[in-house]
């Protein structure tokens, strides 16, 4: 059997980053944008690249205004009049321009910035990344730009730099040291190299097993100026050879290596190594305590000579990393389990402890930090990050999201003490914290949001009467974050207070980036959408305080506001806004824009078609103001909303507010003869653009002072469509030169100058793309690579390509997508094979640097970012298709973006912080569609869809920026099982949370109390068990399991009973964990539990539902994994496997049992089969009789495997697999085949695929799957065979990612694996690796490696990525047609 496994949602959090300057943004003149430099974010092998864009805040509204400078006291002549502001105390504040109809005299008005992140590029690469680096080559001189150090899992090096020809990063070279001894002999698979450099750039060092590290030196300017002739071919590489240095030959003691950082202030490049020559544990102290040391090296390159400059030993055995300290302060810091050491060149040691139990586990005698109060701390530092901010500024980031600074005193120029502050703030959880120019410092987390910060140090004066003033009184928590640095006296005396100057970091929260996390369970879930029925993925995600649950998705969820069958629209539904309308209904919005207040709509019925025009009335109906026949082309208002222009098929009609026509201008040709209908139009006021059915264009002007349109004589080439772009976001005004065949000044800007410009876009018969200025309709651009949807669309004057005629563009849309201030060009295309494709359109900055003389084209590209398919060609051909852009308000935000009408209709939005999304509509079919605000609110849209006109809005809670639309519900505590329960539409979820951990003796007495200062009681995980309500999503029951009790699964399974009509009936089954110390052996239970409706309560009608516990079933080990099977139970407890019966509701009952491997992981069952999965002994396949009861051993895995789920795999021909999941990510498909000679008489299941996705798997369900050409089929052929359902395999991963492995016919897998092979070969992977080592599995008892059974979704991809002549050439090598192929991944292509 074969599969595919393709990801849906990628690695969610950030596990690196890096500041760094990579693009040439900044070369960009622009009086209120200002690129500070580039954020690059990873986690596993997700590569984003963002801009950090320093711009003007956002005028606040009006509301806000007026709520935030209102005061108590009020001046006299200070009061606000009707569109005036008011002023705060000191005559300040923001004012909205757009809002003030009078600005007081002698007001100034001034404007901050903010600091923002804007996405730019992402890349999944193919292979995990375990470090990212800012580096500088000798390139760098030359163009002023940083370059980016990746390393990899396989310890491999990328060095790749931003390329302007292709506006992407590029691999400039790749070090790979996968061959290396120390790697080919690895054992340990948990190994992560660690990459560092060197302040100054000189090398970079990779952590390797085994105690050794690979030195990757750079070529400086010094070296070259110094190199030979006959080495002049080395002057263009900016790197020298590496090598491994293997630390154990510097000295034997080195073992075990904990942390390797560079040591700035060095004339040559200087390591510090942390090591533990002699392993130990906290049960072995007594005998082996302090075995940490550290150890200084220089490194010569040039000699290759590394000698020992310091070396300290005895430090605590329990070092977790090291900090390099500036070079102002010199040594490192050591971050400890319990403490915090700063060790300096001199080997000299000072810390501070953050507990008591520093003092226990080493023989370094550190101060108890305390608080304000004088109690001593008691921290843990696992899991935390420090970070110097600048020379004296240290911050400390916990694990648990607190925010300390950490105080440095000092005696000359030696550090004598360290101090702790309390908590300043709280933040994300961190996993990694990175800074920039000492201004700037991102925190990004797994388990969570990540958040950019600003650091600004301040001077403040502190007046002290008889004891130090309190830490708060210099902290403002309301949105900064500040903590004191140091304090400087700066006036004393004998008598009255004493004024001292204190420094304090203000850190302010810039920027977050929104996270969900790691997920650690799912299950499917019911939404209710428009009346109609809708599964969701509902997931738990997050850790901590950021847990809660998140529902997916795979349409856009809307919602119904009101029918409109008076409105009709069948082809084609516009709402504008006019001016001089009746002002009985309120046409401003809030926010001093106007609202729609007229309807346009057309219908094709009676033939030849209606148009009507509408307004809303006093009541809030539909009334029509008049009707005309014909179909309506295109609707847009005109002469600055004084009225509006209506296309018709041969006629433009020029309307007034009231529904009369002001003036028709039929569409004759200079003989007054009539010219072929209209196909296609827009309007753009002052013009309106034609296409007609014989492809000729014909362009209208509007003459602001006549008020009168013409037609203008122009002798524009035939084109297959044409349309106007209103560019606001600057990119088209970036003129090289000034050039008056491009000037675009006209009346209409001086009026409205927020507009933006204006271009013609013309997309020609022979496949051309043009952009022409208006009004001299100058060629500004011209492009023929359209046709041949290439990666990289730039400038050419040369003549289209043979092929032209042949383009499979069928509809195409240049528009401007963003969120708020981020608004950004994309060009959209839609093509005849059912494929939509997105183009960004961006600066050429080669054009900016070089300059092009008077004449030349726009300074732009056009770069392919999405390649999307639609469904079957057959299908889409069902409903015309549009695109129509749209503009509406989500979350207090302008949201641009694209809607596609036709069959499966999709929605495409740029989110700031996010790439281009692409989104299913809900409906199937969507006729017409536009936003409209004609109804109050700038969030609705009006869609005819199969079940008629209607006003819509996005779901309120709706998220986007994921590949699946989302819903976050925040809880405040981490989920780790869910399931649902059929019976009653709820959801039921464990959380877990930290509680106390007390073990008593046999008279009840606590058998450890606390003992110390700073010392803390042990803690446990403890379980509750909740009933979440789908109408709220929240608790609405639950059930609290005792204080050292946890959930290890929670199932939903049916069992008999004798309660039901049916004899079964559906139950809650949950298999705990009894921690009972390190003495005792743990034990566990089994609980039954059932979802029953009770009258509600009067003051919660809608609880319904509450949780009941049926049974507890104590057990002497753990319950581990439950399932049902025919009825009856299925539980494991330690090595047993029990199969027992639900007795009167009451007890459970035994009725067989086996004896299984070690721990039983996972169970999971179809009809009367069950699959057990193993810690160790892999995966079984076991069959249950009832008569008598049985369970009968079919098949097993003989190979040693940490099993972690197993699920069945079924797909057409009834085929039938297994598809296990081990700790370390690795899928395998097994097979049971008795007439296969090695399986020894079907008592061995055969292993045929093994698939390495490299995180761990939490989660897989199974999700009936149907033959996409199952609708093809008549019915009268239609057998028993096409009627089975095939199985889709959803999984989720620790990282946050969501995949599916779904069946693959041998046909369509044998070519598609060809392809697989051609594009390994022959398509250059970002980072320059190796896809098929990167799902290649190591195994030793086979020859070669097992990879034939699954395809690569993420390889595939890049196929439909490359340009249609590529597209042909390499399909055209293995033997097959473009097309086929296509279709091929189209019937892939499906989500649940």
């Amino acid at each position: 059997m074969y599969g595919l496994r393709q990801e849906v949602i990628p690695a969610d959090g950030v596990e690196h980053a890096t500041f760094l300057v990579l693009t040439p943004s900044n070369k960009l003149a622009s009086t209120s944008r200002k690129v500070i430099g580039n954020l690059v974010l990873a986690r596993s092998n997700v590569l984003r690249v963002f801009e950090m864009v320093e711009e003007p805040a956002p005028l606040p509204s009006l509301a806000q205004v007026e709520e935030q400078t209102r005061g108590d006291l009020v001046r006299k002549g200070t009061e606000a009049v009707e569109g005036e502001v008011e002023m705060d105390a000191q005559g300040e504040g923001f004012v909205n321009m757009a809002q003030v109809k009078h600005i007081p005299e002698g007001i100034s008005i001034s404007q901050s910035t903010i600091v923002q992140l804007y996405f730019l590029r992402e890349h999944r690469l193919h292979g995990i990344i375990t470090g990212l680096e800012r580096v500088q080559t000798i390139s760098s001189a030359e163009d002023g730009l940083d370059r980016l150090l990746i390393s990899f899992c396989d310890a491999k090096i990328s060095l790749m730099e931003w390329a302007v020809d292709q506006a992407d990063l590029v691999t400039v070279s790749i070090h790979t040291y996968e061959r290396a001894p120390q790697i080919m002999s690895l054992t340990a698979p948990s190994w992560r190299g660690r990459l560092r450099t060197d302040s100054e750039f000189r090398c970079a060092g990779l952590l390797l097993p085994k105690d050794a590290i690979a030195i990757l030196p750079f070529q400086t300017q010094a070296e070259l100026e110094i190199m030979e002739q006959e080495q002049a071919s080395q002057r263009e590489v900016p790197y020298a050879p590496s090598f491994i240095l293997d630390l154990t030959e510097i000295d034997t003691k080195i073992r075990n290596v904990i942390d390797v950082v560079f040591v700035p202030g060095f004339n040559n490049p200087t390591i510090a190594v942390a090591y533990q020559t002699t392993q130990t544990w906290a049960g072995r102290l007594n005998e082996f305590k302090d075995t940490s040391s550290l150890c200084v090296i220089t490194l010569d390159l040039v000699t290759r000579s590394y000698p020992v400059i310091a070396q300290v030993d005895h430090l605590p055995h329990d070092v977790l990393y090291l900090v390099p300290c500036p070079s102002s302060l010199g040594g490192v810091m050591a971050i400890t389990s319990n403490a915090i050491l700063h060790i300096d060149q001199a080997s000299k040691v000072v810390g501070i402890a953050v507990n008591g139990w520093a003092n226990r586990v080493t023989a370094h005698q550190l101060p108890l930090g305390t608080d304000q109060k004088g109690d001593p701390f008691c921290l843990a530092l696992e899991g935390s990050q420090m970070v110097f901010v600048d020379d004296s500024s240290i911050i400390l980031f916990l694990a648990d999201g607190d925010i300390r600074n950490v105080k440095i005193h000092l005696e000359g120029r030696s550090i004598s003490k360290l101090e702790l502050t309390d908590p300043v703030a709280y933040s994300t959880l961190p996993s990694t914290v990175t800074t920039w120019e000492s201004k700037f410092l991102f925190v990004g987390s797994t388990g969570g949001p990540s958040m950019l910060l600003k650091a600004v140090q301040v001077e403040k004066l502190v007046e002290k009467v008889d004891e130090p003033a309190p830490v708060e009184d210099d902290m403002e928590l309301d949105e900064d974050i500040y903590g004191d640095i140091a304090t400087q006296p700066a006036a004393s005396g004998t008598n009255g207070p004493t004024i001292e100057k204190t420094i304090v970091l203000q850190l302010s929260v810039c920027d977050t980036i929104p996270g969900n996390g790691s997920i650690s369970d799912m299950t499917f879930g019911i939404d209710y959408q428009d009346e109609t029925l809708v599964p969701e993925l509902v997931a738990c995600t997050g850790v901590g305080e950021h847990g809660g649950l998140t529902r997916f998705t795979k349409h856009l969820p809307t919602r119904t506001i009101k029918k409109l069958p008076v409105v009709g629209g069948s082809q084609g539904i516009w709402s504008i806004s006019v001016k001089n309308v009746s002002r009985s209904v309120s046409s401003v919005a809030v926010g001093g824009q106007p609202l729609d207040n007229i309807l346009i709509t057309s219908d094709s019925r009676p033939t030849p078609g209606i148009s009507k025009i509408m307004k809303r009335n006093h009541s809030g109906e539909i009334q029509i103001l008049s009707r005309s026949p014909g179909k309506t082309i295109a609707v847009g208002s005109f002469f600055q909303n004084e009225c509006f222009v209506q296309v018709m098929t041969n006629v433009i009609r020029v309307m007034e507010p009231n529904g009369n026509e002001r003036e028709l201008i039929k569409d004759l040709d200079d003989s007054n003869k009539a010219l072929p209908k209209i196909r296609s139009a827009q309007v753009s006021d002052p013009h309106v653009l034609i296409v007609r059915e014989d492809n000729s264009v014909s362009l209208f002007v509007g003459d602001m002072m006549s008020k009168s349109v013409k037609k203008v004589s122009t002798s524009l080439p035939p084109c297959r469509s044409a349309a106007f772009f209103n560019d606001k976001s600057g990119l088209f005004g970036l003129p090289l030169h000034d050039n008056p065949e491009f000037d675009q000044s006209q009346l209409e800007d001086v009026l409205d100058s927020d507009r933006g410009t204006i271009w013609v876009i013309l997309h020609l018969i022979n496949g051309q793309l043009q952009i022409r200025s208006l009004p001299q309709l100058s060629v500004a651009y011209a492009t023929n690579e359209l046709v041949n949807l290439s990666q990289v669309m730039i400038h050419s004057a040369d003549p289209p390509h043979e092929d032209a005629a042949s383009s499979e563009i069928e509809q195409f849309c240049l528009a401007t997508l963003g969120q708020g201030s981020s608004i950004t060009p994309y060009l959209l295309a839609l093509t005849s094979t059912s494929w939509f494709v997105a183009y960004r359109i961006v600066p050429s900055y080669d054009q900016l640097d070089s300059g092009q003389p008077t004449g030349s084209p726009l300074p732009i590209k056009f770069v392919k970012v999405l390649t999307k398919s639609l469904g079957p060609a057959a299908l889409a051909s069902n409903g015309q298709r549009r695109l129509i852009p749209f503009e509406i308000e989500h979350e207090d935000r302008a949201l641009s973006g694209v809607f596609c009408t036709g069959y499966t209709p999709f929605w495409f939005v740029a989110p700031r912080l996010h790439g281009p999304k692409y989104y299913p509509a809900l409906s199937n079919m969507v006729y017409s569609f536009c936003a409209s605000s004609l109804f109050g609110s700038r969030s609705d849209f009006m869609i005819f869809s199969e079940s008629g006109p209607s006003l819509v809005r996005w779901a309120e809670d709706i998220q986007i920026g994921m590949d699946l639309p989302y819903r976050h519900i925040h809880v405040g505590r981490q989920y780790t099982s869910i399931l649902f329960d059929p019976t009653s539409k709820h959801i039921l979820a464990v959380s877990t949370q930290k509680a106390k951990f007390s073990n008593f003796d046999d008279e009840g007495k606590p058998t450890w109390i606390v003992d110390g200062p700073g010392i803390s009681d042990p803690q446990c995980e403890s379980s509750s068990l909740e009933l979440i309500s789908p109408d709220t999503w929240s608790a609405v029951d639950g059930y609290e399991f005792a204080q050292n009790e946890f959930v290890n699964t929670a199932k939903s399974v049916s069992l008999e009973t004798l309660s039901t009509e049916k004899g079964q009936k559906d139950y809650v089954a949950v298999g705990t964990t009894i921690y009972r110390g390190e003495d005792l052996a743990v034990k566990g239970a089994t609980y039954i539990f059932e979802v029953i409706e009770v009258v509600p309560e009067p003051d919660s009608p809608k609880r319904r539902y509450k949780l009941r516990l049926l049974c507890r079933d104590e057990a002497k080990g753990p319950v581990s994994a439950v399932c049902g099977i025919n009825g009856y139970l299925v539980s494991s407890m330690g090595q047993k496997l029990y199969v027992r019966a639900f007795e009167l509701d009451e007890r459970l009952v035994g009725v067989a049992f086996l004896d299984v491997g070690l721990y039983v992981t996972s169970l999971t069952t179809l009809k009367n089969l069950l699959l057990i999965g193993d810690e160790v002994k892999s995966v079984w396949f076991v069959a249950f009789q009832e008569d008598p009861f049985k369970l009968q051993i079919l098949s097993k895995d003989p190979r040693p495997c940490s099993v972690t789920h197993v699920n069945f795999f079924f797909g057409d021909n009834r085929d039938l697999s297994f598809i296990t999941a081990d700790q370390d990510g690795i899928l395998r498909m097994y097979d049971f085949d008795p007439l296969e000679p090695q399986s020894t008489g079907g008592q061995r299941l055969l292993c045929r695929t093994e698939f390495d996705t490299h995180s761990e798997l939490k989660a897989m369900l199974t999700v009936a799957r149907r033959p996409p050409d199952l609708e093809d089929i008549a019915d009268d052929e239609v057998t028993e065979e096409t009627r089975e359902p095939q199985s889709l395999l959803i999984c989720a991963s620790s990282d946050g990612a969501i995949s599916i492995i779904s069946p693959t016919d041998a046909i369509a897998f044998k070519r598609l694996s060809l392809l697989q092979g051609q594009l390994m070969r022959n398509v250059q992977h970002a980072a320059g690796l190796n896809p098929k080592g990167f799902r290649t599995v190591r195994n030793d008892t086979v020859s070669k490696p097992l990879s034939k059974g699954l395809l690569d979704g993420l390889l595939l991809s890049a196929f439909v990525q490359l340009s249609i002549r590529r597209q042909i050439e390499m399909t055209r090598q293995i033997g097959t047609d473009r097309e086929v192929v296509l279709s091929d991944m189209l019937a892939l292509d499906e989500l649940w």
